[in-house]
Parts: structure tokens; C-alpha cells; sequence
């Protein structure tokens, strides 16, 4: 097991990335903290986590709130003693025109994806500098990397997590800290759910399909497992070929 013996927090973990990396963790032996704004979602990947004989608790919350982010730390650390592994995965982005963008939208996005991942990054730190050790995975995404019309509150999240994350891996490595991020492309989440059958879109992927979310776990629990024990500062991106073209 890649992950025995590990405690893990992932944000957004109710559905979709979030929720398959919950479970991919603890069939790799981590015991595992879910958040997000929704009990009855983490409840029910608790559910199955539990079934399969693993270990999971669901703490439900909001990333932009940093009370809320310090007592999921402490939460997990009443739980299981430790804290080895952040996955920082909440996030959101409805699609308008710049013209079209209303400040309460941008306010909410950069709030969740932004602040939410400064916010869960700054309160689990403390506890990773005291054990002298610690992995965080950040949640980017090739719009961070490449344009899109109609992204454009989402997109400059995403730029700014990867800058964000690189400054972490430079303050964490004195630590043995390592701070990396994955920039997926077009996934099979709730997110997506009204792209998946745009034609035009899906043509753009050279492999012509849709990521599904345990492929992007897989990704996630290489970055955070000893098997990427030298990588730190970097992005990982998993779009299928989006980038290629």
C-alpha cells in the first residue's frame, strides 16, 4: 500500500476528482478527513470507504472560511494524530463572457478556488512543519495554462494556484515539504456535466474523450505517495493531449 500508515485531508471530496481520490487513498491505506459544504455527499463516500475496510471521516465546510479550515486541521488531528497528505481540491466556475461577469461571480470563485486553496494550505502548514514533513497537491487545470472564452474568473484562479503552489514547495522544502498540483483537463465531474457531449469539444482531444475522475486520483496519489519523494514545485498535467495540439 502506497499510503499506509498515512493521514490524509481532501477538500471538495463529496464528488467527482475529490471523491474518487478519497477513495484511491484509503484503498491505499491512508485514513482519510473529507470536506465539503455538503454532509449527505461525504457521508455516502464515507459510506463506501467504510465498506471496503477502510478509514474515512466527513467534516463539512467551507474552504473560504478560515475558522472553518483550522478546525478541519484540528479535526483530523483529534482523529488520527497526524496530518501527512493535503489534497486541496474544492472548487468552482460558472462559464460568462468578461463583459457578462458579475462581481458576485468572480467574488465566489475566487473565494472557493483562490482563497479556498490559501486557506486550507496556511492552516494545515503549521502541523507539517512541526513533523518535518508533509505532502500538499494543489487543483489547477489546463485553463490555467491556455485560454478559454467565457472562463475568465476560473481561469485566473488557476493561474494563480500554480504560482501559489510553487512558493509553497519553496517555503515547505526547508520542512521536507513538497507542494505540486495537477492541471486536469476536461473531466467527467458535475462540473463538466453540460460539455461532455459538445461535439466540437470533444474533437479538440487528440485521445477524444472526456478524463474520468480515478484517472486523475491516480495522478494525485502519485504526488502524494514516496514514489514522487524528488518532485516538488511542479504541475502535473493530465488533459488527455489537449495541450499537444
Amino acid at each position: 500500500m502506497k499510503l499506509h500508515g498515512k493521514t490524509a485531508i481532501i477538500s471538495g471530496a463529496g464528488t467527482g476528482i475529490g471523491a474518487a481520490t478519497a477513495k484511491l487513498f484509503a484503498a491505499e491505506g491512508a485514513r482519510v478527513t473529507l470536506r465539503g459544504r455538503r454532509p449527505g455527499p461525504l457521508q455516502e463516500v464515507v459510506g463506501e470507504i467504510e465498506a471496503a475496510g477502510g478509514t474515512a471521516q466527513a467534516v463539512a465546510g467551507d474552504v473560504a472560511d478560515r475558522a472553518h479550515c483550522r478546525d478541519l486541521v484540528a479535526e483530523t488531528l483529534a482523529a488520527y494524530g497526524r496530518l501527512d497528505i493535503l489534497f486541496a481540491n474544492a472548487g468552482s466556475g460558472d462559464r460568462a463572457l468578461v463583459v457578462e461577469t458579475t462581481e458576485e461571480l468572480w467574488d465566489q470563485t475566487m473565494n472557493t478556488n483562490l482563497k479556498g486553496t490559501f486557506l486550507c494550505v496556511q492552516a494545515a502548514l503549521p502541523t507539517m512543519q512541526e513533523q518535518n514533513g508533509g505532502v500538499i497537491v494543489t487543483m489547477s487545470s489546463i485553463l490555467g495554462q491556455s485560454g478559454l472564452a467565457q472562463t475568465s474568473a476560473y481561469s485566473a484562479t488557476k493561474a494563480g494556484i500554480e504560482q501559489f503552489t510553487k512558493v509553497v514547495a519553496l517555503e515547505g522544502a526547508p520542512y521536507g515539504i513538497r507542494a505540486n498540483a495537477v492541471a486536469p483537463g476536461w473531466v467527467e465531474t458535475p462540473l463538466t456535466e453540460g460539455a461532455q457531449k459538445d461535439e466540437a469539444l470533444l474533437a479538440r482531444i487528440p485521445q477524444t474523450r472526456f478524463g474520468r475522475p480515478e484517472e486523475i486520483a491516480h495522478a494525485v496519489l502519485y504526488l502524494a505517495s514516496d514514489d514522487a519523494r524528488w518532485v516538488t514545485g511542479t504541475v502535473l498535467t493530465i488533459d488527455g493531449g489537449w495541450q499537444a495540439g
